[in-house]
């Protein structure tokens, strides 16, 4: 493929014109609130070497991304379905990113690739456009390096605590897919090897060339978290409830060690994590946060008459 190796998209994190979101941006709105793992097996060749994952559980890959500390191995073939607190819409631009953990090696980075299917029924799944740049006359052995640049709609372009935007537009239209209400994403691995016998093909019928095999637990793709950009509950048009005359802040979000509540007539206060399990339970206004673990959780401020849910982030 000596013409297409010429082309290019979006370069890495560190360079110029990169799409790559970091974890802290405040275009995130919400984190992925549950995940359903099916791991594939550690080498597809090689069945009988076992199931990727053990030891790499799908709460992993729910609320703030952990980089390296914490994530959901797929193995090879493997896939991982998350769901959200509120669905995602289509906004203008990305409306959300998926985080994995690569790293830089010398001057190009160690990726892990996945394809990306969106459903709004939880049953019927449409996967973005992927496209792949790189060579596949030779195969790429499971320590090998590649350059962001030559691959476009993989989850896995970009390194740890840097997701990869995905704009629903990009997904062709379908009678079954109802874009302002996505309620799943799927991240399926790529099995990476360009033997016909295993072998994944992108949008344009390429074998996906990616390092393979990694005959590890931690094999295949790594999801660390699907970070959410536009979703119904932070989008103006989608019927979310605004009660007259309430003026609720919760802040600072991220939060540390303080987290703070401005309201009118605060009756009670309600920290829950993403399980819906109850973490605090205060009448306080200030709010020492220190003891709770880092990710992501939901604040019920109950203000007499009307109730406001908001989900902070806790560093």
């Amino acid at each position: 493929m000596p013409g297409l190796a010429l082309a290019q998209f979006a370069p890495a994190q560190d360079q110029p014109g990169t799409t790559a979101m970091h974890a802290d941006s405040t275009a995130f709105v919400a984190w992925a609130t549950g995940c359903v793992a099916e791991p594939g097996p550690m080498n597809i060749s090689n069945p009988s070497a076992g199931v990727a994952g053990a030891g790499w559980p799908a709460q992993n890959a729910i609320g703030f991304p952990q980089g390296t500390m914490g994530v959901t191995c797929l193995g090879d073939g493997g896939r991982a379905t998350l769901t959200f607190d509120s669905p995602i819409c289509n906004g203008e631009g990305p409306d959300f990113a998926v985080f994995e953990n690569g790293f830089k090696s010398g001057s190009q980075w160690f990726l892990e690739i996945a394809f990306v299917e969106v459903s709004s029924d939880g049953d019927n799944f449409f996967r973005f456009p992927a496209i792949t740049l790189v060579p596949f006359d030779t195969q790429l052995d499971g320590f090998a390096t590649m350059d962001p640049a030559k691959i476009h709609n993989f989850a896995g372009k970009y390194g740890a605590m840097y997701g990869t935007p995905f704009d629903l537009d990009e997904v062709p239209d379908n009678p079954l897919l109802d874009k302002n209400n996505i309620t799943h994403v799927r991240v399926v691995d790529v099995v990476g090897c360009i033997d016909p016998q295993y072998a994944t093909y992108d949008s344009e019928d390429h074998p996906v060339n990616d390092p393979w095999p990694t005959p590890f637990a931690s094999s295949g793709f790594d999801l660390d978290a699907v970070g959410v950009i536009h979703d119904q509950a932070h989008t103006p048009g989608f019927g979310v409830e605004e009660h007259e005359n309430v003026m609720v802040s919760v802040y600072p979000n991220p939060a540390h060690d303080k987290l703070f509540v401005n309201a009118e007539n605060v009756q009670h206060v309600d920290i829950y994590g993403v399980t819906g399990q109850i973490m605090m339970s205060t009448t306080e206004s200030e709010i020492n946060v220190s003891d709770l673990e880092p990710g992501m959780y939901f604040v019920r401020v109950n203000c007499g008459e009307n109730i406001y849910t908001e989900r902070v982030i806790i560093r």
